[in-house]
């Protein structure tokens, strides 16, 4: 009988301190309160940065192209995530997501952004290219001009998408580009 109330009791502790942990509101050590164990959306979320200058395909892929390597652990709404967090994060405006859950007619689900330039101009953004099958970041296939939701930011696309669908923000390597970022945007 003493061994199982020391047994209860142990159990007891256990559940009481897990129970603590997880819902002490402390950041995990090392983080600088970015990288979340959960899906919840960082706060704040996009960095500073000064206005960027697009005006076609060319700028979006060669601001594109310089953080992909941060990129390569995340599935494709991930990566369509991040792609829109460093985009606004560098100034560029008028960078919204496209979803549609029926993708060239396959029934499948697909998420990439739409970038306006200061003209108007739309360019599609398939930040998942390579696993896409296209040969660009900028695909100029019609299916990128069909969706069925626009959302324009990442707390809007969380609300209808599930934050878990896109928390790009617990990769460890994408984590690293904030940390690089930072540095840019303070200089």
């Amino acid at each position: 009988m003493r061994l199982k109330i020391i047994l209860a009791l142990m159990i007891l502790a256990a559940i009481v301190g897990a129970y603590m942990v997880l819902h002490s509101g402390n950041q995990i050590p090392g983080t600088d309160g970015f990288l979340y164990s959960s899906s919840k959306i960082p706060d704040p979320y996009y960095l500073d940065g000064k206005k960027a200058d697009i005006y076609n395909p060319d700028d979006v892929i060669r601001y594109g192209s310089s953080i992909s390597n941060y990129a390569t652990g995340l599935n494709i709404f991930e990566k369509a995530a991040f792609y829109e967090w460093y985009f606004k994060s560098h100034g560029f405006e008028g960078v919204t997501f496209a979803y549609t859950d029926n993708f060239r007619d396959e029934g499948k689900n697909h998420l990439w952004l739409l970038v306006r330039t200061p003209k108007g101009e739309v360019i599609e953004v398939e930040p998942s290219y390579k696993e896409m099958g296209i040969n660009s970041m900028v695909p100029l296939n019609p299916e990128y001009t069909k969706y069925e939701k626009e959302f324009g930011d990442i707390n809007e696309a969380c609300r209808c998408l599930g934050a878990n669908k896109l928390d790009w923000w617990n990769d460890e390597k994408a984590h690293q580009a904030i940390e690089d970022n930072v540095l840019l945007v303070k200089k």
